[in-house]
């Protein structure tokens, strides 16, 4: 859930559920003077001009560039000029998760980059693609009598990250990135979700990873919750959830045969682990995919 100190801000149309919040340009004012913390946001200048600062640091945001915030990220709005032009978007995992499904949208190298580069410039003419998926995700937010206004909504953001997964590639393709900043504990982040995108499936144990890494248990933790802000575990949890989420949608395989993929022990185990994480069996969530259809 989104914290109340935020959505208290703006008219609770613009955060359903506090699963996601929209923070319009008219309404981005209201931002000043804020701190903004363990949650994850993408924020778009568009004209005008943003101070903020990051984990305490000063940075200053122009027309046509973006803020991709991790957990980790401290962000305080410092000041905006009267000609800004700026939007907030703030969603939690499970708001991301029901959106995205079993979609990237980012390179993996994005993650260990945000720790050092959260402010990206982006071309005018990304700048006003982004934007118009966001009028129009606003358009639909505002629209409370529309009966797919749930399902339109996880629409649009993916196509905004589909969007921001764009610059981000392009971005990696065009640029001479210096390794000096990329330290070791960055490199055994990289190898560690490498590793776990390929084995997720027969490996849900931490120590299988920290023995491949040749770190403990202990350390491989540390370093990652420092990094991102979640566990191992979390991501081991989240592949494991992506994948299930794309075989219930198919009709092919009983949930028995899909726990069995997953290298759960069992069939209960399985549904016990999905519910935990989605708040709906594995059949209801079949069931319910199988309805908007």
């Amino acid at each position: 859930m989104i914290e109340q100190c935020l959505t208290s801000l703006f008219p609770a149309i613009y955060s359903p559920g506090n699963i996601v919040l929209l923070v319009t340009p008219d309404l981005f004012g209201k931002l000043a003077g804020v701190t903004i913390e363990n949650c994850r946001f993408h924020l778009f200048v568009c004209s005008g001009r943003l101070n903020l600062e990051v984990n305490g640091k000063k940075a200053e945001m122009e027309g046509c560039s973006f803020l991709d915030a991790i957990d980790t990220l401290k962000i305080r709005i410092a000041d905006v000029s009267s000609d800004l032009r700026a939007w907030c978007l703030i969603f939690t995992y499970e708001f991301a998760s029901e959106s995205l499904k079993n979609i990237r949208p980012f390179p993996m190298e994005h993650l260990i980059q945000l720790n050092y580069t959260p402010v990206w410039s982006i071309s005018q003419k990304n700048n006003d693609v982004i934007e118009f998926h966001l009028t129009r995700f606003r358009e639909i937010i505002e629209d409370m009598k529309h009966y797919q206004r749930e399902e339109f909504l996880k629409s649009y953001f993916r196509i905004i990250c589909l969007e921001i997964g764009n610059v981000m590639f392009s971005y990696l393709d065009s640029s001479e990135q210096s390794s000096s900043s990329i330290t070791k504990k960055d490199i055994i982040l990289w190898d560690f979700i490498k590793l776990v995108s390929k084995h997720f499936k027969e490996q849900h144990n931490i120590d299988f990873y920290a023995e491949s890494l040749c770190v403990s248990s202990k350390h491989l933790t540390r370093i990652v919750k420092e990094k991102t802000g979640n566990t191992p575990y979390t991501f081991i949890c989240n592949e494991l959830l992506h994948n299930a989420m794309e075989l219930l949608e198919k009709e092919n395989l009983s949930i028995a045969q899909i726990a069995y993929n997953l290298n759960f022990s069992d069939q209960a185990a399985f549904c016990k682990f999905f519910k935990k994480h989605k708040s709906i069996s594995p059949v209801a969530y079949r069931r319910r995919f199988a309805s908007t259809q």
